[in-house]
């Protein structure tokens, strides 16, 4: 999506070597449609350069669901602030829930 001068569509073919995984797919949001649609849901004014967990209740209608976790680069919180380990640390606790759950249901 276009947030600097320097983002347009010509920039996504090197924008996809970052993730070159073929179960990706990656997508051209020319009109920021999700920095507008996530902002209201983080309480900002734009959203970009956030990342967001969900968890398998989230249900996704007009409007994106509020995610159970979520760090940024904007600054819109000490707390929300971008740290990997933290955000692995999240991820890794998200999936063993969901593990052990599947492992129950068995």
């Amino acid at each position: 999506m276009p947030i600097l001068a320097s983002d347009g569509q010509f920039a996504v073919r090197q924008a996809t070597k970052y993730i070159p995984d073929q179960r990706a797919t990656h997508y051209w949001d020319g009109n920021a449609e999700l920095v507008k649609g996530f902002a209201p849901i983080l309480g900002v004014k734009k959203a970009w350069d956030v990342y967001l967990l969900y968890d398998q209740n989230a249900e996704w209608r007009d409007i994106p669901p509020k995610p159970v976790y979520f760090q940024d680069q904007l600054g819109i919180s000490d707390e929300s602030q971008l740290d990997a380990d933290k955000m692995t640390d999240e991820i890794k606790r998200m999936l063993s829930s969901l593990v052990v759950k599947v492992r129950a249901d068995r």
